[in-house]
């Protein structure tokens, strides 16, 4: 059995092809609903299951999404930091044994995150922080796939905006519905505003 550490979309959709080519099972750990990073487990077939490996804690801090991104990057290890959502008095935060282990030491003081402050998988709102408007980049963030999954399906024709097929560089605005064929629908409830890194803040809904 062999466990990974937080991987990115993409390298955990290669992993995936890899790991059917060869007949081994896999199976994937975010920790919260649509996680983008996650933490893969490949094991042999004789193996019925195997155990989450990740931890989702809850952190007060004094700032905004991209401060305590920094904070964390400096602490922890890439590996060791899956995602991080804003929650309305805190960050909830998915991380491994190891981290959970570090950020006590750095006085952060991480508590396991109650059942009640865990988001809903089927519908459920979130902020999102994109680089643009562009359908898939909203998408991919929004659903917790892979940018060129995401824009496969696009390519494809399995996802609408405004009743019409849509295309990856189609920009969306508040109110808009994505439609993506096997994923669900993204609702962009409101444009939050501006980081103080250039990228636009979204308030998302989506429905699986």
């Amino acid at each position: 059995m062999v466990q990974t550490p937080f991987l990115e979309a993409d390298a955990l959709d290669e992993l995936r092809r890899l790991a059917k080519q060869e007949g081994i099972r896999l199976e994937s750990f975010g920790g919260l609903p649509l996680a983008a990073r996650q933490v893969a487990v490949l094991f042999p077939e004789h193996i019925p299951a195997v155990a989450d490996p990740t931890r989702v804690v809850w952190l007060r801090f004094e700032g905004d999404l991209e401060a305590l991104e920094d904070r964390l990057r400096g602490l922890l290890e890439p590996g060791l930091m899956g995602d991080l959502e804003e929650t309305a008095a805190g960050f909830l935060l998915a991380t491994l044994p190891k981290g959970l282990q570090i950020l006590q030491e750095a006085g952060l003081e991480p508590q396991p995150a109650a059942p009640e402050q865990l988001p809903k998988t089927r519908e459920r709102s979130r902020s999102v922080v994109v680089p643009s408007l562009r359908v898939d980049v909203v998408g991919a963030k929004g659903f917790g796939v892979s940018r060129t999954y995401f824009a496969l399906g696009v390519k494809a024709g399995k996802v609408k905006l405004r009743g019409k097929t849509a295309a990856a560089k189609d920009e969306l605005s508040e109110g808009d519905t994505l439609l993506a064929e096997g994923l669900g629908s993204l609702v962009v409830r409101k444009v939050l505003g501006q980081t103080k890194r250039g990228n636009l803040k979204l308030e998302v809904e989506v429905h699986r």
